[in-house]
């Protein structure tokens, strides 16, 4: 299966559906190989909704007729997953990082830059078509076509030093809106 002809596609259905999707992979588990979807709500980012069980039910329902039309080979070599992003969401737009400018992350590049290819830093506005991060106190810039995997990390937040260059460069409070938090967060809220 050629994931980049059929994210279009998936990417047009789930949006019908009223999800948004974030990140498609194939995993393998066991001597299966599955399809993975990590699916958002449209407008998450302004409802602050997150995804549940009970969306990824709807989801998968909605998709698993229309698959065996689209692709009537899929469902025979792959199993297909509908998932949530999770605390540590996949970041794979130029969007997700808007989005979650503020946050900590992790990026692994597919090529070195500057001779590194793991970066772990807080996100800074997006200039054109790279982001900003700032690790350990130096702002880097890496292009986003650049990057192969990025993922937030919300639990290295609190052992990790708080920005101090991008401070000045982000204007507003990051929005963790629309983000799992752990039961802990949720308590000390």
């Amino acid at each position: 299966m050629d994931l980049k002809k059929a994210q279009p596609l998936l990417e047009r259905q789930l949006a019908l559906l009223g999800y948004e999707l974030v990140h498609l992979e194939i995993v393998r588990e066991g001597r299966d190989e599955m399809v993975r979807l990590y699916i958002d709500h449209l407008d998450a980012e302004t409802s602050g909704r997150k995804i549940t069980l009970d969306d990824c039910t709807a989801a998968n329902e909605g998709l698993v007729l229309w698959m065996d039309v689209e692709f009537p080979d899929l469902r025979e070599k792959f199993g297909v997953e509908v998932s949530s992003p999770g605390m540590e969401r996949p970041l794979v737009k130029a969007d997700h990082f808007r989005r979650f400018a503020g946050r900590l992350c992790r990026v692994q590049t597919a090529a070195p830059i500057n001779g590194q290819k793991r970066f772990k830093g807080w996100i800074g506005p997006l200039e054109g078509d790279d982001i900003t991060l700032e690790e350990d106190g130096v702002l880097k810039t890496i292009p986003v076509e650049a990057i192969q995997k990025a993922r937030l990390a919300p639990f290295d937040e609190e052992k990790t030093p708080r920005p101090k260059h991008l401070a000045a460069r982000l204007t507003e409070v990051p929005d963790t809106d629309g983000v799992e938090t752990s039961a802990a967060e949720d308590e000390e809220a």
